[in-house]
Order: C-alpha cells, then structure tokens, then sequence
C-alpha cells in the first residue's frame, strides 16, 4: 500500500477539521476551499496537493465534483495537472506570460498616432458566466464591469468591457478611472504577477459595434486577458479590435 506524503496527510487531517464534518456537495464549495488553501499558502506554489479520491473522502463529496472544481482551477492557471503526475499549485514564479501585452496606449502611442480614451460605462452587475469562471466567484456575486472606448487619430481601435473583483481590490470610484483605463490603473495599485490570454474571432454587437462603427455580426479580433496577484484572478477583460487590426508582439 502506497504511503502519502506527510504533508497531505496533514492538509487532509486539516481540512476535515476545518470543516467540521460538513459536507461539500457543489464543486464551487470544492472549488473555493481548494482555492483558499492556496491563497493561504497552506499549499503552496510548486507543492503536490492531495489526490481527487482523497480529497473526496476529506470533504465528504463525490469525486466527480472534485474533479469538476479541479479542472476549473486547472483552465484558470492556478493548478496545474499532470497525469500519473499529479495535481500541483502553479509555481507563479516560473510561470511566464505568452503573450506580452502592453497597454492600449502604448500599443497605440507605439504607431505615432494620438491615443484618446473614453469611459463608456461604469455598473455592478452579476457576471457573465466567463467572467464568472474567470474570476472564480460564484455567479450571484456582483462584479463592477466598466467599458470603454479607445482611438488612434480619432478613428476606432478598441473597445473593452473589463470585470473586477472589488472584493480583492484597493477602493475603486468612476472618477478614478474617467482619465485613465482600468488596466492602468489597476497596474499602478495592485502587484499583478501573471495573465492569462486566449485570443479568437467573435462576432461585434451591441455596444461594441457601436463603438467600432462597424455592423452588428461582423467578425472581429477578440481578445480575453485574465489578471493575477499571486494565485488570485482580480480582473477579467474582453477586448474587441476591427477588421483587418494587426496585432504584433516582440520577444
């Protein structure tokens, strides 16, 4: 019979404690305990946690549950999987971004033309269910979405719609954010350590194509940007570029 590891013995003795017997029935209650013992460094960067069977006999679920708040946890880049492997935190520390994505107004500044910024938006509301899964927050929980509009020389170049967890973030008002974007000033407050990107084709609507003057459907370049400090994703961004946008990144 196989020996576990001293530390996850201690992490499961712990967790059955901390639990009090209760059991954890929905893999966004599995979810959020896993996640809390990271962020509590209980397991920390780099460290092997305890196995899907062992972690359901710990909080008295099913280990397909597990398995589901894993794979959430795993899709965010906070664990990572490895078959015959195991289950690891992201070592944060040698993690690199793909992509270097500099701010809108370098991006835009970079071309010599003149960067304009525009509040769209400022509103809380309940997420998007990709926002929701990004931020690793249930979807009852209010989130501030702000959108807004960028301009190269005056003509169209972006327009985003931003998600942030102000339950992890310093006091944040419209005001602060009316002569600056919500990247910028996110970057100035708040240690972010690593993003995540996915980059695709959507087809524009509503405000978005609005703001792009092009017709609703039409496909445009999109791209997701997730923020991190440390294993904690504070903010989730939808960016939409128009037909024929290039977009070029140096090693």
């Amino acid at each position: 019979m196989a020996k576990i590891p001293g530390n996850l013995v201690r992490s499961l003795r712990s967790s059955g404690a901390a639990g009090g017997g209760r059991r954890m029935n929905t893999w966004q209650s599995v979810r959020a305990d896993v996640l809390e013992r990271i962020r509590s460094r209980e397991w920390p960067p780099g460290e092997l946690i305890p196995t899907e069977q062992e972690l359901a006999v710990s909080l008295g679920c099913a280990r397909a549950t597990v398995n589901r708040a894993l794979r959430e946890l795993a899709d965010s880049g906070i664990i990572e999987r490895r078959r015959k492997v195991g289950t690891r935190v992201a070592s944060t520390s040698a993690r690199r971004t793909v992509l270097d994505m500099p701010a809108i107004r370098t991006e835009i500044e970079a071309t010599g033309a003149v960067y304009s910024y525009e509040l769209a938006s400022f509103t809380t509301q309940l997420p998007t269910p990709a926002a929701a899964r990004a931020l690793q927050v249930p979807a009852s929980q209010e989130l501030l979405l702000i959108k807004a509009k960028y301009t190269a020389d005056g003509q169209p170049h972006c327009c985003e719609a931003i998600w942030l967890n102000t339950r992890l973030l310093p006091p944040l008002t419209r005001r602060d954010v009316e002569d600056q974007s919500a990247h910028e000033w996110l970057a100035s407050r708040v240690a972010l350590t690593h993003g995540r990107f996915s980059i695709l084709a959507d087809a524009a609507k509503g405000d978005c194509a609005r703001h792009l003057e092009i017709d609703e459907g039409t496909a445009v370049l999109t791209i997701e940007r997730t923020n991190c400090s440390d294993t904690t994703p504070v903010s989730f961004a939808r960016q939409f570029y128009p037909p024929q946008h290039r977009l070029v990144c140096e090693d």
